[in-house]
């Protein structure tokens, strides 16, 4: 945690704010923090700063703003759909997510058999969290938005989408370098992650007749989280 994450809502009118459990304990033990030490803090939202430490208790740390810091990352405006994963692999993509900045992930079951995954509390309660660890690394300031689209249709879903759609499969072309290589220069773009199993031969038909492109990471079948670095990756670098 490079970071202290910090909501507009905790900080008060005199620029103040308190903060308790991990992120205290954080300052304390890991960063080994004392008063009138500063933290680097970054407010979802707002930016990036500076803050004082003005008090330290047995169970809080008060944080005071100095000063406003430039932007330190510009956040990667795509959109992400991912064939809802394993709870363990949607805790990797969401930290992913929020350290890069990406404008919105979407989760749909399109297979009857992960179903069972939605009642993970990563899926119910826990995603923001996991969004906030990766702010807290990279000190990025956009929260991306997370939709749970556990009634929704995935495929209407795709065809109704205003922006580009790119499927992410082994035997599609691998094209990923002549995507453009701003963070923000690919707005609107979505990028379809599906079952580590692969596609089914009537999704593929599917993608056919709504003329989408189909893109490859390489020639081998990748784990969800492993496939979502690297196109992190190419469209990041810089």
């Amino acid at each position: 945690m490079n970071w202290i994450v910090v909501e507009a809502s905790e900080i008060s009118s005199d620029r103040t704010v308190q903060v308790a459990g991990s992120r205290h304990d954080h300052i304390v033990s890991i960063l080994k923090k004392k008063t009138n030490d500063s933290v680097l803090v970054v407010v979802p939202g707002l930016g990036n700063f500076r803050f004082q430490i003005t008090m330290i208790s047995n169970n809080k740390t008060v944080l005071e703003e100095v000063e406003t810091l430039p932007r330190v990352l510009e956040p990667l405006t795509i959109h992400c759909m991912f064939s809802l994963p394993r709870p363990q692999t949607a805790k990797k993509i969401l930290h992913l997510a929020g350290a890069y900045g990406l404008t919105s992930l979407h989760f749909f079951a399109t297979e009857t058999k992960n179903k069972e995954y939605w009642t993970s509390p990563v899926y119910t309660k826990d995603w923001k969290d996991l969004l906030f660890t990766g702010l807290s690394q990279t000190g990025n300031d956009h929260l991306p938005s997370v939709h749970m689209r556990q009634k929704e249709n995935w495929k209407q879903f795709l065809t109704s989408w205003m922006g580009s759609v790119h499927i992410l499969d082994r035997e599609g072309s691998c094209e990923m370098q002549k995507f453009p290589q701003s963070p923000s220069a690919n707005k609107d773009t979505l990028f379809v992650f599906g079952p580590e199993s692969g596609w089914k031969e009537s999704d593929h038909l599917f993608f056919k007749d709504q003329s989408f492109t189909k893109i490859s990471l390489g020639n081998i079948n990748l784990r969800t989280e492993f496939a979502f670095s690297s196109l992190l990756y190419f469209l990041f670098r810089n």
